[in-house]
């Protein structure tokens, strides 16, 4: 019969440092986002549909994570994984730009920065108490 093992003790200074830092490149990868989305469709050729079928969804979280909500973040992760999709399945095919594969990173790291920030934060909340 194996032990339970307990739980490592959680440092908050160390995590605090961690979530300031993701906190950091979240806000740039979700602005780089925004502005690859209004350049690719607003002045490259695209349309205005696009943009904001393309803006709006990220819009969505956005007051959650002005408010650092755990949810939101969560939330931001679902929303990317459509983003990560299209991104990779442009960047395959040879007639694609370059804006397709700036799609797939800014996503990829948000994606993973976003999903730490909301363990982080749950951590963090757990520490408190």
């Amino acid at each position: 019969m194996k032990m339970a093992r307990k739980p490592k003790a959680i440092d908050p200074a160390s995590v605090s440092r961690k979530l300031e830092i993701a906190h950091k490149l979240n806000w740039v990868c979700y602005g780089g986002l925004l502005l690859l989305f209004a350049v690719w469709n607003l002045l490259l050729g695209g349309s205005v549909k696009w943009w904001l079928l393309q803006t709006v969804p990220l819009l969505l979280v956005l007051p959650g994570m002005l408010k650092q909500h755990q949810r939101s973040y969560l939330w931001l992760c679902f929303i990317l994984l459509l983003y990560i999709t299209a991104g990779i399945v442009d960047v395959m095919m040879p007639t694609r730009g370059w804006q397709h594969g700036a799609l797939t990173a800014l996503s990829l790291i948000l994606f993973i920065s976003a999903m730490m920030t909301s363990r982080w934060l749950v951590q963090l909340q757990n520490a408190k108490r």
